[in-house]
């Protein structure tokens, strides 16, 4: 990542870090240390606050597939400067793959929510093939990451700036982050049939971010 990126990047982590420290029980939980170099980060999807709250996960430079964001004009120029990769347009989410691919061949890692949107917080929306594809592209491992904080810190509240409503969290929030996944049998499988090699990774990322984040329900103190 270049100088003004990591710096704006930076900050930015730093602010939310700070937020964090002042009125929230922020929790995260890690079965093992994560691996140097470029990761590819994938999580579930159920806040506004999501994309700001994960930033503080991990210390690498981070480029974020962002969709309605970068449809305000402020906001969007503040992304393009900090390297984060627009979704926002048909156009832009064709090239998603090959931008985050770029990132990762020069060693920064990516993170992405397959969801696409905010699901209900119930239960987990449909995974779509983004993080399987930047997968089998850049060889890098996945880091799957369960999110989730109790429904009732779950609050919806009309984004002036954006120009549309937000469900964003208040006081209460937890990560919980898996072991490394690499898919060597789908990688092999995928110079036959590219399309299930895909489908079969997104089935088995999302499968283990549900996991991670029942484990959160049923053995770790979120309530």
């Amino acid at each position: 990542m270049k100088a003004l990126p990591r710096f704006l990047h930076g900050v930015y982590r730093l602010g939310v870090r700070i937020f964090l420290s002042l009125g929230y029980d922020f929790c995260t939980w890690r079965e093992e240390e994560l691996p140097p170099g470029p990761k590819v980060f994938v999580s579930n999807h159920f806040s506004s606050s999501d994309a700001h709250f994960v930033t503080t996960l991990m210390k690498d430079p981070l480029h974020m597939v962002i969709g309605p964001g970068f449809d305000v004009r402020i906001i969007r120029h503040y992304l393009s400067w900090a390297q984060q990769i627009p979704a926002n347009t048909r156009e832009n989410r064709a090239s998603v793959v090959r931008k985050a691919v770029e990132y990762l061949s020069q060693g920064d890692s990516v993170y992405i929510f397959p969801e696409g949107r905010l699901n209900t917080g119930h239960e987990l929306m449909e995974f779509r093939k983004g993080a399987a594809r930047i997968y089998l592209d850049s060889r890098c491992p996945v880091i799957p990451i369960g999110l989730i904080a109790p429904m009732r810190r779950l609050r919806r509240r009309k984004g002036s700036l954006v120009g549309h409503s937000m469900t964003v969290v208040s006081r209460n929030y937890y990560a919980n982050i898996g072991r490394p996944m690499t898919f060597p049998e789908e990688e092999e499988l995928a110079r036959h049939d590219r399309v299930l090699a895909e489908e079969i990774i997104t089935q088995k990322i999302k499968d283990e971010v549900a996991r991670l984040i029942a484990d959160i329900k049923e053995n770790k103190f979120w309530s």
